[in-house]
C-alpha cells in the first residue's frame, strides 16, 4: 500500500522593528507583498517591542535581547540574532528573514524551496572589491564555491535551515564578538553552518539599478530592471516607501497595504 503523502515543510518569514526609524505600515506592506509573492504555507513573524498597528494575520514575538545594552544594538544591527533563536524558530524547517527596507519584486518560494533541497544558510552575496563585481552572474552563480570566496553576506536577507543555526544565537557573546566582527552580517558570514550566497540576480541593491556619479548626470536615471529579481533592497534615500507608487510589480495586497497606509501616521 502506498505510504501516506510526506508532511509539507514548515515555513516562515520573519522581520524585525524596533524604535521609531520604521513605522507599522512597513511591516504591514511587507507582509502584503510576501502574500502576493508566495505560494507556499507559511507564518509572517514580527519580532518587535511595539505591536500597535500591526495586521492580525501577522505573528508578533517580543523582542528582548539582553545579551547586549540597547544602545550597542544599533552598531551592527545585532538584535537580528533573535531569528536563530530556537524558542521563535525552532517549529520550521526552513525560514526567511527579510529587511523592512526592501520592495518584493518576484516570486520567493525559491528562497526557501533551495534551503529545503541543499540545507545551509543563504545571504545575499556583497562583494568584497571592484574587480569582483566584474565578474558575469553567469559565472558567478554556476560555481557556489567561488561565489563564497569572493563574498561576505548582506543581512538584509537570509534563508536558512533554523535547525542548523541555532548556534548563531546561543553563542554569541557580546564583549567578545562585537570588537571582532563588528556587525552582525559579518558575524553570520563567519559561523553559519554550510554558508551560502543566493545567485546575485536574486537580490539586488536599489545602487545596482542606477549609475555612479558622474556617469548620473549623462545616462538615463535608472538601469534596466534584471529579468530575474526576487527582491530589491534600499540603503538610504530614497526609501522603497517613496517608489512603491511607480512599481509595475506591486500585487493586489501590497496595492491594499499601501493605500490604507498613507491614509494614516507614518513613523520614519
Amino acid at each position: 500500500m502506498e505510504s501516506a503523502a510526506r508532511k509539507s515543510p514548515k515555513t516562515c518569514i520573519i522581520c524585525m522593528k524596533w524604535g521609531d526609524a520604521f513605522g507599522p505600515d512597513y511591516v504591514n506592506l511587507l507582509y502584503a507583498a510576501v502574500q502576493d509573492h508566495m505560494s507556499m504555507d507559511h507564518d509572517f513573524i514580527c519580532i518587535t517591542d511595539n505591536a500597535e498597528g500591526l495586521k492580525p494575520g501577522i505573528k508578533v514575538v517580543p523582542l528582548s535581547f539582553p545579551q547586549l545594552e540597547r544602545d550597542l544594538w544599533v552598531h551592527g544591527k545585532w538584535p537580528k540574532l533573535l531569528m536563530f533563536d530556537r524558542e521563535i524558530v525552532g517549529e520550521y524547517d526552513a525560514a526567511l528573514f527579510l529587511d523592512l527596507d526592501l520592495v518584493v519584486t518576484g516570486q520567493l518560494d525559491p528562497l526557501l524551496t533551495i534551503m529545503l533541497e541543499k540545507g545551509g544558510l543563504y545571504l545575499m552575496p556583497k562583494f568584497r572589491g571592484l574587480v569582483w563585481r566584474m565578474i558575469p552572474a553567469v559565472i558567478r552563480d554556476r560555481i557556489p564555491w567561488f561565489m563564497n570566496k569572493v563574498t561576505r553576506g548582506n543581512s538584509s536577507i537570509v534563508g536558512y535551515v533554523p535547525a542548523e543555526q541555532f548556534h548563531l544565537f546561543y553563542d554569541f557573546d557580546g564583549a567578545k564578538d562585537l570588537p571582532k566582527y563588528e556587525n552582525d552580517q559579518n558575524y553570520i558570514s563567519a559561523l553559519a553552518t554550510n554558508r551560502k550566497c543566493y545567485p546575485k540576480n536574486w537580490c539586488i541593491g536599489i545602487i545596482h539599478l542606477v549609475y555612479y556619479w558622474p556617469f548620473g548626470l549623462i545616462f538615463k536615471k535608472y538601469k534596466k530592471r534584471p529579468k530575474r529579481p526576487k527582491i530589491v533592497i534600499f540603503n538610504g534615500a530614497p526609501t522603497q516607501m517613496s517608489c512603491w507608487m511607480t512599481a509595475s510589480v506591486i500585487g493586489d495586497h501590497a496595492a491594499a497595504a499601501l493605500m490604507a497606509g498613507s491614509n494614516g501616521s507614518r513613523t520614519t
